[in-house]
């Protein structure tokens, strides 16, 4: 991945770049593009609410002591479910201490140490030490002796069923709940964003998840796209934007807001 050290001074002058996260979770990629030189026109695509029932959450919380591990792979499921424990028993770090706790991706991992001391290491396939989406990381934890063992994965009502299927398959058991829902936000600057697109003034549309992309193209047409570059924060986005009919140019070699932004940067550095 290309290092921010070696890149010259504001390579993305003149560049206008299209953020599709939710504004509570765009402050890092504005700041970064914005210092790097672009222009950035923040448009959400999402927004991030709790479920519209916690039943099967605080279930889950009252038999905690049932589970071998808990699996986290957003720091959404960190903040929602961790808030839900807190809410519920002030002393809540108490039954965490002897629990394993499993977690994709380094920004999941310091969400984690608000509430909890400890996160259990995995073994990496990545040249970046990252485990890249849910399947690889379901793959390098079925690598673990994990047969027998009872799994709590708190998740978002998007999530898909790879990581809990090939648990499974090796033998564990995984209660599922949901803990926060992805929503469409309302927006009333379609019409703006769409005029821009198709007069070809944003240079770049960046998207983090399929569910932001699916969320979008319900607002803007595929077929208003196919002239523009998009970015992609990872494999997962880049195949969802390829099963629209649609190309990601850019995919970010490490799956985190700073290795999108520096493949923005090479792809305008070749």
């Amino acid at each position: 991945m290309l290092e921010f050290s070696t890149i010259p001074s504001q390579p993305l002058t003149g560049k206008t770049i299209l953020v599709t996260r939710p504004r509570d979770q765009a402050a890092e990629i504005v700041k970064l593009l914005e210092q790097l030189g672009a222009t950035v026109e923040l448009f959400p695509t999402i927004q991030i609410v709790p479920p519209s029932s916690w039943n099967d959450c605080d279930n889950a919380i009252s038999r905690i002591e049932t589970y071998d591990g808990i699996i986290l792979t957003s720091q959404n499921a960190v903040e929602f479910f961790f808030g839900r424990m807190k809410g519920k028993n002030s002393e809540f770090r108490k039954p965490l201490s002897h629990k394993k706790i499993y977690v994709m991706g380094k920004k999941t991992e310091q969400s984690v140490k608000k509430f909890a001391n400890h996160t259990e290491p995995l073994p990496v396939e990545d040249p970046f030490g990252n485990i890249a989406d849910s399947t690889h990381f379901a793959v390098v934890l079925s690598k673990e002796s994990i047969s027998g063992q009872r799994f709590l994965f708190p998740k978002g009502n998007l999530a898909g069923a790879i990581l809990p299927s090939i648990l499974r398959e090796h033998g564990a058991h995984v209660d599922e709940v949901v803990v926060y829902e992805t929503t469409a936000p309302a927006t009333s600057d379609t019409e703006r964003i769409s005029r821009l697109i198709r007069e070809r003034e944003i240079d770049v549309l960046t998207f983090f998840s399929p569910s932001s992309l699916t969320n979008f193209l319900a607002i803007i047409p595929a077929n208003e796209l196919h002239r523009s570059v998009i970015a992609a924060i990872g494999n997962t986005t880049a195949n969802a934007i390829q099963t629209a009919g649609l190309q990601a140019q850019i995919v970010a070699e490490q799956p985190t807001t700073s290795g999108l932004v520096a493949a923005i940067v090479k792809f305008y550095q070749k």
